[in-house]
């Protein structure tokens, strides 16, 4: 009787090393070959329709590199931040947003949870457009700090002296950075006793009170803070992913383009450039011309042992590597190209350039 699981096991042994006799051997050898035989439907049976699942796309050849034969270098550092901090309002004449280096999915729900943790009535919010309204809510006047303590209060009455009726929209919006957003915030005031039609508002992208609409950016900045890292993602508020910053290469003239207004593609490549540790000898507004020298060996940080044995090389100021940071207004955007004295600069020095100028800016 014990014999028979000692036969039973030795039977096993026998027949698994023979799998390849029922035909895994043939299968091996046909993966290896790269494809296998087409499906080929019976005579009789419908045939359903083709339908690629993955396409191959177009490859367009902007750099002209088709047929060339160059050495792969390294590719660059993706720098997910650069000393800005995570959250931060900016100011640009009148205009104050905050920035956050988040993407704005992730941004909106914490937007929507201030409102109402604040106490202040949504007339409407559209996560697909980025925008919210609040409804009129009064508050009894003062400065911004009292005015916006009233607001989160709401103890005040139609009937009250000294009060006033404010509505807010704010926009949320993908950043110039890639995977960054920032948000607007418009305040509207009606002063007590002031004929106004209450659903009748006219947006005209400033605010009545600029310390008011200081004051409540200031409080949603300090709620994001503490808030934006909960990890909950607004699914229809994904749309809003696009940049307002996009390289377009070119075999000749690669070009940045900005969805922004002069003024403020001035001060982005400006600021961008001093982040990114380029040299700006000089500037001109009024041509719109960054003056730099750049390398393509430049790194926007250099490692520890660079920084604490080596100066700013003079070499890398040469003429040889200076270049010209143009700005040219079209349309409703701003683009920018990089020109050597009057003439275009290499293809890839000026490609590489303008990538870090649009990885630098915020």
């Amino acid at each position: 009787m014990k014999l028979l699981p000692l036969i039973f096991t030795l039977s096993l042994l026998v027949v698994l090393p023979g799998c390849s006799w029922f035909g895994s051997g043939e299968v091996r050898r046909v993966l290896e070959t790269g494809s296998s035989k087409p499906v080929v439907i019976p005579p009789g049976l419908d045939s359903p329709e083709f339908v690629d699942v993955m396409p191959i796309p177009e490859v367009i050849d902007s750099r002209g590199l088709s047929d060339k034969k160059f050495t792969v270098s390294l590719p660059d550092a993706l720098n997910s931040s650069f000393g800005v901090e995570q959250i931060v309002i900016k100011k640009l004449g009148d205009d104050r947003w905050v920035f956050l280096d988040l993407p704005p999915a992730t941004v909106w729900p914490q937007v929507v949870q201030f409102w109402e943790a604040n106490n202040l009535n949504v007339e409407s919010a559209d996560p697909g457009r980025g925008v919210l309204v609040s409804q009129w809510l009064s508050a009894r006047n003062g400065t911004a700090e009292q005015i916006f303590s009233s607001l989160k209060t709401g103890n005040v009455f139609a009937n009250t002296t000294g009060i006033s009726s404010h509505k807010f929209r704010v926009r949320v919006e993908p950043g110039v950075r890639s995977g960054s957003t920032e948000i607007y915030l418009e305040q509207r005031e009606i002063p007590e006793g002031a004929p106004f039609r209450l659903d009748d508002v006219n947006w005209k992208d400033e605010s009545d009170n600029l310390e008011l609409e200081t004051e409540v950016l200031t409080a949603l900045a300090f709620h994001l803070g503490k808030t934006v890292n909960q990890g909950t993602i607004s699914l229809l508020a994904t749309g809003l992913q696009e940049s307002r910053a996009e390289l377009i290469p070119d075999r000749e003239m690669p070009v940045l383009r900005y969805k922004l207004d002069f003024n403020r593609a001035w001060a982005t490549v400006g600021s961008a450039l001093e982040n990114a540790r380029v040299t700006v000898e000089d500037l001109d507004r009024t041509s719109a011309n960054y003056y730099v020298y750049y390398t393509a060996d430049h790194q926007p940080e250099p490692g520890f042992f660079r920084k604490l044995f080596t100066r700013e090389s003079k070499l890398e100021q040469g003429p040889a590597n200076r270049y010209t940071v143009h700005l040219a207004p079209d349309g409703k955007e701003v683009a920018v190209t990089v020109l050597k004295e009057t003439a275009l600069a290499d293809t890839l020095i000026a490609e590489r350039l303008l990538r870090v100028i649009k990885e630098y800016s915020t």
